[in-house]
Formats: structure tokens, C-alpha cells, sequence
């Protein structure tokens, strides 16, 4: 049950105390202060529960190492923050519903398509709860902007769209060679895990346009043992060239000398060559998407690009949209008109602002019953679209019809 009033506290329980819950904590902290508080902690990581043990005053009997833990007591707080690895979505969430919590719910939803189906069909018994998935992206001032050009119907009606996710050389390295996403054994395939995002964006884009059909083909072709040889020089795909120059901050090493960098990369798993892991996500992939009226769009995935940005073309009847989160701008161009540019300033903290903005929907939606704009009903659909794109990339690009389909993972479940 929600609280009364906005004088009251949030309660919230995390169950994932890594960095995607740390970033909604600080959220909260800097724009809702003295209105939420931190309750319980469910995490194994023992510098992570001192870290709360002392913001929040926190006792032994409130902080504890496992989601089973989580599982297997009654209800703690209002909110529950769910940021665990992929694997391990599923069953908190479940016995969250239950249990009658509102829930922040990291995405993917969950695993696999069943799990995800059968989260969203819960929630649906619960329609009083809040279930927020992190699509943060719809939160982000650069695509709300492109939106508010779409829905404004100044160019016409969206034909097609060209959409890409630059995922940068030295992230993919990190999070899809090296690090927890990057074997479908532990993690969701890219698509899903990274790219649901993306999926999620086009209907975002679209409104009420619902995706028909789909066909998608990548593969792994750079990151494999036939190239094995190269980790004599992996050049910049080397954990000494990525650790050493900060370019990723959610691990920190001792980089105040090489040698102490190489010494602290030689016990980790983030020290592997990137020709010799058990790495078997694919490290490019494009997928094709038919809409209702016929809009078409490309996604175009992809660890070979110098920065981490989405890029995207919107063509519509009377101009064309052009944006890049490069630079933050939007062009807006009218067919036979001036082009006009908006440069858009970034919100305060990750995803250029998205994780601000998520946190700040969440809370206006929770304390004064505003709109929340991703909830789990809006995320199931793209979800289906991201593990369709992956069974067609499976079979060598094959049409996917994605009612059918669906349907015939639906009736796998009744099963």
C-alpha cells in the first residue's frame, strides 16, 4: 500500500546493493532528502553493507547476504529496489509481488521470455502495485525531445527510422568479453540485456504503433579463440590500455603505477585476455521491425565504435529528424526549410540524465499519484521484441511474427 502523504518517509529495500542501485540511491538522496529511507540491504558484498550499515544506521538484522534471505521474510518497506544480476531477477521479484511491495525492477525483466511473461501476468493481479522497470531512456531529455518533435506532427507522420547503439570498444570489452554479461549462461543475450533499452525507445517513439514482424542476424566474429594470437598485443582492447586510463569506473584497480595495475589485473577475470574467455554473446547485430501502418525501423548494435552513444534517423512524411547523443543535439530539418538544431543539456548523473529523471517519475507518480511512464505492462512488449529479435538472429534471420509468437510462447507455458 502506498503512503498517505508526502510527509511520510519511502521506505525502501534494496536486494542488489551494486551500482545500478546505488544510482537510484543517489537519486534520492539528492532531490527526495528526508523523504525516503533505506531499510534493509540484501547483498553478499561486505563493503557494500558497511557503506549502508553506516549512511542509514542500519543494524545487523536489517542487513543480510542473499535474496533467499529476501524471499523468505515478510515485507520490510514500501519499496523494494531489485538490481541483482540477470539470473537472479525472477524469483525476488515474484515473492515481492506477493508480498505486496512496489518495486524498482532493474532491467531485463528477467531471464528468459517465460519468466518475464509469467512476472508481468503476476502483476496484473496486482494492479494497486507499482512496478517500475528501468527503462531509464524513456526518462532522458534527448529522447523526450525527439518525442515532443515527433507527437507535434511538424514533419508529418514517421515513415522510417534508423536507430544505433554505439556501444564503444572499451564497454564491451569490460561488460560483454570480460565482465557479467557476457555469456548467455549467466546473463540474457545483448539484446535484451543491453538493447531491450532500444526496443523499448521505438515504441516510445511510435505510441500506439506496435511492432508486426521482426528478422535480426549478427554474430560473434572478433572476440574468439581463432584470434587467440593476438593477446601477445591486444592493443586497445587490453585490460592495462582500459583500466589504466579510467575509462571504466564501476571497477576500480590500483592504477597508480603499471606495475600495481598489472599485478591487481593478473587475479581478476578483467585481466583475461580478450581473445581467451568464455565470452559468447555476439559483438555485432542488426535487426529489422515492421510497425502497424506500415513504419519500418533498423537497429544496428555494435561493439566497434570509438564512444558509448545512441545515434538515430527519423524520416518522416515532411522532414527528417537527426540525433546523437555524442553531442546531444537534435537536428530537425523540414523538407525544403531551415534546419534547426536543439542542443540539449544533460540532467545531473548516468544515461545522460535518464536515471534522474526515472527516479524523479517514480517518486512524483508515488507520493502524488502522477503518471509513471515505464511500467512493467509498457516493458512486457519490448521484452518480446528483444528475445524475437535473438530467436530470429538464432535461425539465420528468420521472419518472426510477433503475435504468433507470443501466442505460441504462451501456450509453451501452459504446458
Amino acid at each position: 500500500m502506498r503512503i498517505s502523504k508526502p510527509t511520510d518517509k519511502v521506505t525502501f529495500s534494496i536486494v542488489g546493493a551494486g551500482n545500478r542501485a546505488g544510482a537510484y540511491i543517489e537519486m534520492l538522496e539528492r532531490h527526495y532528502k528526508g523523504l525516503y529511507d533505506v531499510v534493509a540491504v540484501f547483498d553478499p558484498d561486505k563493503i557494500q553493507q558497511e557503506k549502508y550499515r553506516k549512511t542509514y544506521n542500519l543494524k545487523n538484522d536489517q542487513i543480510f547476504n542473499s535474496l533467499e534471505d529476501f524471499i523468505k521474510l515478510p515485507r520490510l518497506s514500501d519499496v523494494v529496489i531489485i538490481a541483482t544480476l540477470d539470473t537472479q531477477h525472477y524469483d525476488p521479484t515474484i515473492s515481492a509481488l506477493e508480498l505486496g511491495y512496489d518495486i524498482i525492477l532493474e532491467k531485463p525483466i528477467s531471464l528468459n521470455l517465460e519468466e518475464t511473461i509469467a512476472i508481468g501476468k503476476l502483476g496484473e493481479k496486482y494492479p494497486n502495485q507499482l512496478v517500475a522497470v528501468c527503462h531509464v531512456l524513456r526518462h532522458s531529455p534527448f529522447f523526450r525531445k525527439i518525442k515532443e518533435v515527433i507527437d507535434s506532427k511538424v514533419l508529418g507522420n514517421v515513415i522510417n527510422i534508423q536507430h544505433n547503439e554505439n556501444i564503444g570498444y572499451y564497454h564491451f570489452a569490460h561488460s560483454y568479453v570480460r565482465g557479467n554479461w557476457r555469456n548467455t549462461d549467466i546473463a540474457a543475450p545483448i539484446i535484451v540485456a543491453k538493447s531491450c533499452h532500444d526496443m523499448d525507445i521505438l515504441l516510445y517513439l511510435l505510441g500506439d504503433k506496435h511492432c508486426k514482424r521482426i528478422s535480426s542476424m549478427g554474430s560473434l566474429n572478433y572476440f574468439t579463440k581463432d584470434n587467440i594470437d593476438k593477446c601477445k598485443d591486444e592493443g586497445p582492447y587490453s585490460a592495462e590500455a582500459i583500466y589504466g586510463g579510467n575509462k571504466i569506473r564501476s571497477v576500480v584497480f590500483d592504477n597508480s603505477s603499471a606495475e600495481r595495475l598489472k599485478n591487481e589485473l593478473s587475479t581478476s577475470k578483467y585481466g583475461r585476455c580478450v581473445f581467451d574467455c568464455d565470452n559468447n554473446v555476439v559483438d555485432h547485430q542488426v535487426t529489422i521491425l515492421e510497425f502497424d501502418g506500415g513504419v519500418h525501423a533498423t537497429f544496428n548494435l555494435s561493439a566497434f565504435t570509438n564512444t558509448i552513444h545512441r545515434s538515430l534517423k527519423i524520416m518522416c512524411e515532411l522532414g527528417e529528424i537527426r540525433a546523437t547523443e555524442a553531442t546531444n543535439e537534435i537536428e530537425v530539418w523540414p523538407f525544403g526549410g531551415q534546419k534547426e538544431i536543439f542542443k540539449i543539456e544533460k540532467g545531473y548523473g548516468g544515461h545522460g540524465g535518464s536515471d534522474e529523471g526515472f527516479v524523479k517519475n517514480f517518486m512524483e507518480s508515488y507520493l502524488y499519484d502522477k503518471p509513471f511512464d515505464s511500467t512493467l505492462s509498457m516493458s512486457i512488449e519490448s521484452h518480446v521484441m528483444a528475445f524475437a529479435a535473438e530467436e530470429s538472429r538464432i535461425n539465420h534471420g528468420r521472419l518472426i511474427n510477433i503475435d504468433r509468437y507470443y501466442k505460441r510462447i504462451l501456450k509453451r507455458m501452459e504446458k
